[in-house]
C-alpha cells in the first residue's frame, strides 16, 4: 500500500508550490503550512514584570516556557494530526537552523496529540523548481537535524533572558515600564557603531585650503588639473597669478597602468542585502522581506545563505534558462563564449553546508516593481558571476609643474566592459585623460583659485553599518537585516538621506554602559556568543554548556550594572 504523507510548510505560500508538486507527482500528500513561529519562549507570568528582581532571571531559565502565540495555525494543525492519524508527517519548513526550530515546533504539536511517531520526515529544498523538490522528496530525511534545532533553541534563551533582565534593570531604573529603554546583545553594538561614528565625525576639525585649478589643452580635449593644497589664500593667489602670467605649465610625469575588475562572487544574503540597500535606497528588512516572498513563489532560490561558492555538481542549466527566457534575455549576447557559454562562475569562500548561493529559478514578469528589481539584481548578478567575464581598463595619472608648484590629474577608462555590460550597477565612469608627454609645455587656458575644506568621515549608511555587523560577528546573515530597524524604531537613531544618526538618547546610551564596561556595547562579547552557536552546530558543545557559558559573562556584565544603577535615572530625560 502506498504511504500517506502530511505535509507542514513554513509559509502558505510554499505550501502552495508544493500541493502542485505532489499533485505533478501523483503523490497521494495532504499540504499545510505554518506561518512562522507557533510557540514564543517566555518566563512563566509569575516571572513577569515587577514580580521578581531581574537578576532572577538569569538563575532561573530552568522555569522558561513555551507559549503559544499562533493560536490559529496552533489548532488547526492540532486538528488535522487528530483527523489524519494514518498519514505520515512530513515536515518541509525552510532549511535553516530557524526552520528546523519550526520543525521541531510542529513536531512538539504532533506528538502532544499523537505522541512519538514511529517514522516522520524532513523534506530539505533550496528552491520550489520541481527538479529540485523531486531530488528533495526521494532524499527525504529520517529527523530533524538537532543541532540547528539546539542552535536556535540556545539563541532563543539567550536572547530572552539577556534581553529581559537587562532591559528590566534600566526600564525600572527610570521607573517607566510603560516606555521600556531596550538593551539587546546585538542591538546594542549595532548602535554602538552608529554613535561611534559620529563622535569621529564631532571630533573632526575642518580645516580650509587653497588650491589653483589650471585648465589645458591636449589634441582638443580640455583637461582641469589641480595643484597641492595652500594654507593662505594670498599665497595661491600670488602664484597663479606668476603663472598666468608665464602662461604655461610643463609635463614631468605621466603613466597609463592597466587595472582588473574581477567578476562578482555567487550571492551570499549579506551581499544582496548591501548591494540592494544601495541600489534601491530602502531599508534590508524589507529587501529580505521582498526575497522571501519571491523564493515562497518560486522565482528565485532560498534567500538566507552565507554560501559564495556553487558545488561541484550544481545544475546551472535552470538559472541560465530562467534568465535566458526572462525580459532580460537578451543580456545573454554578452556572456563569454556565446552562442554556447559554458559556466564557469568566480567561486568565493563561504559556504554554510546548508544552502548553495541565491540564484534565479524561474522569470519574474517585468512589472517595475520592487520584487522586480530584486530579481533582476539576482539575475544579472548570476548570470555576470557563473557566465560573464572579467573587465579590464587603464588608469591614467599626469603631473605637471611650474617652479616649486605641482599640477596632478587623473583619469580612467574600461578597455574591455565584461561583466558590466550585465550586471551595470556599480560600473566606475570613463574620464579618459589624453596622452601627454613628458617635457611638453602646456598652454594655460584658465587659470583660477578655488577654496575646499576637509571632510569628516561620513555617517554610516545602511550598507556601510551591514557590512560592519557582519565584520564583526553580530547576528547572522537572517537576522542582521533587523536591527538597523529597530534602533531607529526605538529611537536610539534615525535614518536621513539614508545615513543613521544617533539620537540623545542613543549617544548617551552608549556612553552610559561605556563607562561601566565597554563589553556591554562593543560587538566582542556578542562575537562570543555567535562562536558559541557555531560549536553547538559542530556538535562541540551541548545547548545547556553553551548557555551557561555565554551567561556567565553577561551575569558578571549585568551585576556591574545595577552597581550603577542609581545613575540610570539620567537617561529618563532623554526617552522623554
Amino acid at each position: 500500500m502506498a504511504e500517506k504523507y502530511i505535509v507542514v510548510a513554513e509559509k502558505p505560500s510554499v505550501a502552495r508550490e508544493l500541493r502542485r508538486f505532489f499533485r505533478y507527482m501523483k503523490i497521494d500528500a495532504l499540504t499545510t503550512s505554518t506561518r512562522g513561529h507557533i510557540y514564543n519562549l517566555d518566563f512563566p507570568s509569575d516571572m513577569g514584570w515587577g514580580k521578581v528582581d531581574p537578576k532572577e532571571l538569569f538563575e532561573r531559565y530552568d522555569r522558561i516556557v513555551y507559549k503559544v502565540v499562533d493560536k490559529k495555525t496552533y489548532y488547526n494543525l492540532k486538528k488535522l494530526f487528530r483527523t489524519e492519524r494514518s498519514r505520515i508527517l512530513v515536515i518541509a519548513t525552510d532549511n535553516d537552523s530557524e526552520g528546523e526550530l519550526i520543525g521541531y515546533e510542529i513536531l512538539r504539536i504532533y506528538e502532544e496529540v499523537n505522541g512519538r511517531p514511529d517514522k516522520y520526515y524532513r523534506m530539505r529544498f533550496n528552491s520550489l523548481d520541481y527538479k529540485e523538490l523531486r531530488r528533495a522528496w526521494l532524499r527525504k530525511e529520517r529527523s530533524l537535524n538537532w543541532r540547528w534545532v539546539y542552535k536556535a533553541l540556545f539563541r532563543t534563551y539567550f536572547d530572552l533572558i539577556t534581553g529581559a533582565a537587562f532591559t528590566r534593570i534600566l526600564t525600572y531604573s527610570v521607573g517607566r515600564r510603560g516606555n521600556p529603554i531596550s538593551w539587546g546583545s546585538c542591538q546594542t553594538p549595532t548602535l554602538y557603531f552608529v554613535v561611534e561614528r559620529e563622535r569621529q565625525r564631532k571630533a573632526f576639525k575642518r580645516e580650509k585650503y587653497y588650491y589653483i585649478a589650471v585648465e589645458v589643452e591636449k589634441n582638443g580635449v580640455r583637461v582641469t588639473l589641480t595643484s597641492q593644497h595652500f594654507k593662505k589664500q594670498r599665497e595661491a593667489e600670488y602664484l597663479a597669478k606668476e603663472i598666468g602670467e608665464a602662461g604655461y605649465i610643463t609635463v614631468t610625469k605621466y603613466s597609463k597602468e592597466r587595472f582588473g575588475e574581477r567578476r562578482p562572487l555567487p550571492i551570499a544574503t549579506d551581499y544582496l542585502l548591501r548591494d540592494l540597500t544601495r541600489i534601491m535606497k530602502i531599508d534590508a528588512a524589507e529587501i529580505l522581506s521582498i526575497a522571501e516572498d519571491l523564493y515562497s513563489r518560486g522565482y528565485i532560490s532560498y534567500p538566507r545563505t552565507e554560501t559564495d561558492r556553487y558545488p561541484d555538481t550544481f545544475d546551472h542549466s535552470q538559472p541560465y534558462k530562467a534568465v535566458a527566457e526572462s525580459e532580460i534575455g537578451g543580456l545573454v549576447v554578452y556572456t563569454k563564449g556565446w552562442p554556447n557559454p559554458k559556466p564557469n562562475p568566480r567561486q568565493g569562500r563561504k559556504d554554510d553546508k546548508a544552502h548553495p548561493p541565491i540564484y534565479p529559478v524561474k522569470p519574474y514578469p517585468r512589472d517595475n516593481s520592487k520584487h522586480w528589481t530584486v530579481w533582476e539584481y539576482v539575475a544579472r548578478r548570476y548570470l555576470a558571476n557563473a557566465y560573464g567575464d572579467d573587465a579590464f581598463g587603464f588608469k591614467q595619472s599626469v603631473e605637471a609643474v611650474y617652479g616649486d608648484v605641482v599640477f596632478t590629474g587623473h583619469g580612467r577608462y574600461y578597455a574591455y566592459e565584461g561583466f558590466h555590460k550585465i550586471f551595470p550597477y556599480f560600473r566606475g565612469k570613463d574620464n579618459p585623460l589624453p596622452e601627454f608627454q613628458v617635457g611638453e609645455r602646456l598652454k594655460v587656458l584658465n587659470i583660477e583659485v578655488r577654496t575646499g575644506r576637509t571632510e569628516p568621515p561620513p555617517r554610516l549608511s545602511e550598507a556601510d553599518l551591514l557590512k560592519m555587523m557582519e565584520d564583526h560577528g553580530i547576528g547572522t546573515d537572517a537576522t542582521r537585516a533587523m536591527y538597523p530597524r529597530i534602533i531607529v524604531k526605538r529611537r536610539y537613531a534615525s535614518k536621513r538621506g539614508g545615513r543613521f544618526t544617533p539620537s540623545k538618547l542613543g549617544m548617551r546610551f552608549i556612553e552610559f554602559l561605556e563607562e561601566i564596561d565597554k563589553r556591554l556595547v562593543t560587538p566582542e562579547t556578542r562575537r562570543y556568543v555567535e562562536e558559541m552557536m557555531r560549536r553547538i552546530e559542530e556538535g562541540e558543545l551541548s545547548m545547556e554548556q553553551a548557555l551557561e557559558k555565554s551567561l556567565e559573562i553577561y551575569r558578571s556584565l549585568f551585576d556591574k550594572l545595577v552597581e550603577h544603577k542609581e545613575e540610570i535615572d539620567g537617561l529618563a530625560g532623554e526617552k522623554g
